[in-house]
């Protein structure tokens, strides 16, 4: 086994390992995943220079601002997949669910105080990025992050790149780097001398004052419908975005959807990622963002079903969108999107504590949205937008798909966002209420892609446009008139449509999307 590179390890305070401790804990925040998973990895690494057992720790804390029933769902669903895992692997695991009766203050704190060393995710945006920073100054034992996120380490960069462009160059400088040096598939060594035994256990639980979850609400949660509503009707958590049945969580889920990607919908990924009817898109943002499973097994797994190599490598289309790879359109097309893009928003998030502020799009777009910040504009309330009661009734559907399955379709979501900046009473209430209705209602919000979305809409990672527009300036525009010239939206207006509304005629007018 490869050992995990130094680029993605940092070391967050100054203390030593305490080569006194019991074992290494593994405090899984963000990467809650067996496979592909560089912290869990470098933790048994530990575990195996120490001789010590292994310990890990899921937690789901209900503090943060949009802890609700979709995502507590989501997550938990991921959590019973890794409770069999650990389990057939003999290694112990403790899946712990924030409540009313147990806080989640100081549990770190008393866990690590028998480790040898304390390792957890890296991940630059939102809960685990405050969390990181908090250990800072709680934990009194040596404390490493581990940067699983992406094909390429984050440290590799020094600086957040302004353009896809200029950060695919940065990418396709360092591939062949990276790809000699991934964390490995399978993280927990077939032979290992792990297993923590019963009363070391026992006496970790008493000392760290830990309530096990039980099981059976664990499993409760995980049926959604009724069942879970009611399981998860004692959290203290936003209630009313409620649990989807279309996609669930865990790492199983999501490896049954790249195998059904791969055999069904990336032949055509290229052609049919934006149609809205049939369309090619992969669905594997809201898996990627809880960690269920790994960019890098997405991205392996489709390099070798092809028989990629280093050697077919390009190198006169080095930054370009494709041509650099040596693989067919819909192949090129599909790892722009989920290295050279997604990647994109970790780097920036890296490097800018302002990644979600309306400071952080580049002066250009700035100064001109500002200039036009009092022009006319027809002006909704936020609670307009977020129960979709607006004039635009293709906005009004993508608004819809979000509050009721948790995703907008990719191409429509760009034009979700689009709106609101037209909408708003300034571009920065548009900034701040994409976010507010995007973090609470999706799946896959709270991360950098997201936010990558949400500022690309006022111009991040963009050229200025012309000709200038009200309220626009020179930031690109886009139209739901023009996105019904463009695509076919019939079935997805008829999905959508309020209640039990069925639109029988798309002509732009009938469908209120005439502005």
């Amino acid at each position: 086994m490869i050992p995990i590179s130094d680029s993605r390890i940092r070391v967050l305070n100054d203390y030593s390992e305490n080569s006194e401790g019991e074992y290494v804990l593994y405090w899984m925040i963000s990467a809650r995943r067996p496979n592909f998973n560089a912290g869990l990895q470098r933790a048994t690494e530990i575990a195996k220079k120490f001789n010590k057992p292994l310990l890990v720790f899921e937690p789901i804390s209900t503090q943060h601002k949009f802890a609700n029933n979709r995502i507590m769902t989501f997550m938990i669903q991921g959590m019973n997949d890794n409770i069999n895992y650990f389990e057939s692997q003999q290694i112990r695991f403790i899946p712990w669910v924030e409540t009313h009766l147990q806080s989640s203050n100081g549990i770190l704190k008393r866990l690590s105080a028998r480790a040898v060393v304390v390792v957890t995710d890296d991940f630059p945006t939102y809960y685990p990025r405050m969390i990181i920073e908090r250990i800072k100054h709680v934990i009194k034992v040596r404390v490493e992050v581990i940067d699983s996120n992406g094909l390429i380490p984050m440290s590799w960069a020094t600086k957040a790149y302004p353009t896809a462009h200029s950060f695919r160059r940065h990418v396709h400088s360092r591939f062949v780097e990276a790809w000699g040096n991934l964390p490995n598939s399978n993280t927990i060594p077939k032979k290992h001398n792990f297993w923590m035994n019963d009363e070391l256990f026992e006496s970790v639980l008493k000392t760290s004052k830990i309530k096990l979850t039980p099981f059976e609400w664990i499993w409760r949660v995980c049926q959604g419908g009724t069942i879970g509503g009611t399981a998860l009707a004692t959290l203290d958590i936003d209630h009313e975005v409620p649990a989807v049945s279309q996609i669930e969580g865990g790492y199983t889920n999501a490896s049954d959807n790249l195998q059904d990607f791969i055999e069904n919908r990336l032949s055509r990924y290229h052609l049919d990622r934006n149609s809205v009817d049939n369309s090619a898109v992969s669905g594997f943002s809201s898996w990627i963002h809880f960690g269920h499973i790994s960019t890098i097994e997405i991205v392996k797994t489709i390099l070798e079903r092809v028989g990629w190599s280093p050697t077919m490598v390009n190198d006169n289309h080095r930054g370009k969108r494709s041509g650099w790879w040596g693989l067919p359109e819909p192949v090129e097309a599909f790892l722009d999107q989920i290295i050279t893009w997604r990647e994109l928003g970790f780097n920036f998030a890296f490097h800018r504590d302002d990644y979600s502020s309306f400071s952080s799009i580049p002066d250009w777009a700035k100064k001109s949205l500002l200039e036009h910040k009092d022009d006319p504009r027809i002006k909704y309330t936020f609670e307009e937008l977020e129960n979709a009661e607006t004039h635009d009734e293709l906005w009004n559907a993508a608004q819809r798909q979000l509050t009721r399955v948790g995703v907008i379709h990719n191409y429509l979501r760009m034009l979700w966002g689009k709106r609101i900046l037209e909408w708003a009473p300034s571009p920065e209430i548009a900034a701040d209420w994409m976010i507010q209705i995007n973090d609470r209602w999706a799946l896959d919000g709270r991360d950098p892609n997201s936010y990558t979305g949400i500022f690309w809409v006022l111009g991040r990672h963009d050229r200025a446009w012309g000709p200038e527009r009200p309220i626009f300036g020179k930031v690109r525009y886009m139209s739901s008139k023009n996105t019904v010239r463009k695509l076919n939206v019939r079935t997805y207006l008829e999905r959508w449509a309020k209640e039990s509304l069925i639109w029988d005629n798309l002509e732009v007018k009938q469908c209120n999307i005439n502005v």
